[in-house]
């Protein structure tokens, strides 16, 4: 036989065969499992066909070939009624200026020149309400909408802020309306906090670990760390409102090339931060051109914690013994753990699973009123632009950035992991006004990465019961 459409797994319990066609993981016989790898290596003629590869081949699997024979996302023929109608979220960037100069800052004067860069422009009130009622019209079909507020730092900008909350509050009576906000959080006052609670506006507040650390990068625009600053307005929320002090989030961007143990440190030791949720990111430099290094040590400590986790989602070790840095995560990757069980198989005409619907999702709003996918992409780059509050969205634009696998459909058709894709026009853009493929393609290691190891996950939690049910008692679906 030639080379079969398929992803070969092995744990120390049995052999398993990934059919791509069908998104369908099939156990099978260690003589199968043999005999297809020599065929995916071009050495299939070398040893008789087993019996069950003829089975599973009679039965339609272990076809040679991809059946998608069209790249188009499902939704590409509905992104006038999903961005007309269906909107869910607007980001709004209040300013570009920050009393931070972090040198990681995807504004930072030292790298991300081709994302973005700090300056003293801000929104003014006419571009605020024109991108909230540009919203508003967008989310007639929407049950619920969320506003979010971006810099630089936004509290620069209270008084806009202001404007904004109180006109929506107003303008989507009727409708769910909640507010978020990503802050330094050192221009919180006691002043600010019953206003913030009152509005129910969410906190993520950014700090990226103990004092050394978080001080190597995140300094004030004059020098200086401000791990303190940001630790004594925690405490002073703390103490203003202890009940809006427990709904705070922590954003943290990690370096992996320090210690991992020195990291999670903070959150064990600073009372101040006992409980909060945690939203960990290793430090992006995919702008430019590069990637984190990570120290073997910090990798095997991240793994050692992640296994805790995964233990204590089982509810065979109490939670607070486990790093809140993987707590998050672990929740993610159990919940999405099924989908290499309920996914649907591919279709002539499909789509890899990378793209969300650009613009539908959280549509990002900047100073001077253009509209790109999200607040991750690139600012500078026309790549990303998808419209702006004076024209509109560009349906077109829109449609290239959601079929962003188009630019490697060959690729893409060939990928085992076509369902599991994370790539989206971010990683496509090289800043030259489109989409490039071999920046695209250099992403894909990653994907295949993660695809692995989210199979891995799932097949270890399908093998427990069977194999190791007597030793683990595992509790399904439950947090420790």
């Amino acid at each position: 036989m030639g080379k079969p459409f398929v992803k070969l797994f092995w744990t120390p319990n049995a052999y398993y065969c990934f059919d791509v066609n069908h998104n369908e993981m099939l156990q099978i016989e260690r003589e199968s499992f043999y005999y297809l790898q020599n065929s995916l290596a071009g050495k299939s003629g070398t040893s008789k066909e087993p019996e069950e590869v003829q089975q599973l081949k009679e039965a339609g699997y272990l076809a040679e070939e991809s059946v998608v024979k069209e790249i188009k996302h499902p939704i590409t023929d509905y992104l006038e009624d999903y961005l007309g109608r269906r909107m869910l979220k607007l980001t709004l960037q209040v300013t570009q200026d920050c009393n931070f100069r972090c040198k990681y800052c995807i504004y930072s004067e030292e790298r991300n020149d081709k994302q973005r860069t700090h300056s003293k422009k801000h929104m003014n009130w006419v571009t605020a309400k024109k991108a909230v009622d540009f919203l508003w019209e967008h989310s007639i079909d929407s049950s619920s909408v969320d506003i979010g507020f971006y810099g630089g730092e936004p509290l620069l900008e209270l008084e806009l802020i202001r404007q904004v909350v109180e006109y929506s509050e107003k303008l989507f009576a009727g409708k769910k309306l909640t507010f978020s906000m990503t802050t330094n959080g050192t221009l919180l006052t006691e002043e600010m906090i019953p206003y913030l609670k009152e509005h129910g506006i969410k906190l993520m507040i950014s700090l990226d670990g103990p004092k050394e650390i978080n001080d190597q990068n995140r300094v004030f625009q004059g020098g200086g760390g401000t791990f303190d600053a940001v630790m004594g307005k925690l405490k002073m929320v703390r103490r203003v409102d202890s009940e809006y002090a427990h709904e705070l989030q922590i954003s943290m961007v990690m370096n992996p090339e320090n210690d991992f143990d020195c990291i999670n440190e903070v959150y064990i030791k600073e009372e101040q931060l006992e409980e909060l949720f945690v939203s960990a990111a290793i430090v992006d430099m995919e702008y430019d051109d590069k990637q984190a290094g990570s120290s073997e040590e910090y990798t095997w400590k991240y793994q050692y914690q992640r296994f805790l986790a995964l233990l204590s989602y089982m509810g065979r070790i109490d939670k607070k013994k486990i790093s809140p840095i993987m707590v998050a995560p672990v929740i993610a990757d159990m919940e999405r753990r099924l989908e290499t069980a309920q996914g649907s198989r591919l279709y002539a005409v499909d789509a890899p699973s990378g793209p969300c619907i650009p613009g539908q999702l959280r549509l990002f709003c900047t100073v001077d009123g253009t509209l790109l996918p999200c607040e991750r992409v690139s600012e500078t780059s026309k790549t990303c632009y998808i419209g702006s509050l004076e024209k509109g969205l560009d349906l077109e634009r829109v449609s290239e950035f959601l079929n962003v696998s188009r630019i490697t459909a060959e690729d893409c058709k060939q990928c085992w992991s076509f369902r599991y894709c994370t790539l989206c026009g971010k990683k496509a853009d090289g800043g030259n006004g489109r989409l490039e493929a071999e920046r695209k393609r250099k992403f894909c290691s990653e994907v295949h990465s993660y695809a692995a190891s989210k199979m891995m996950l799932s097949l270890l939690f399908q093998e427990i019961p069977v194999y190791y049910g007597k030793q683990a008692a595992v509790i399904e679906g439950g947090e420790g």
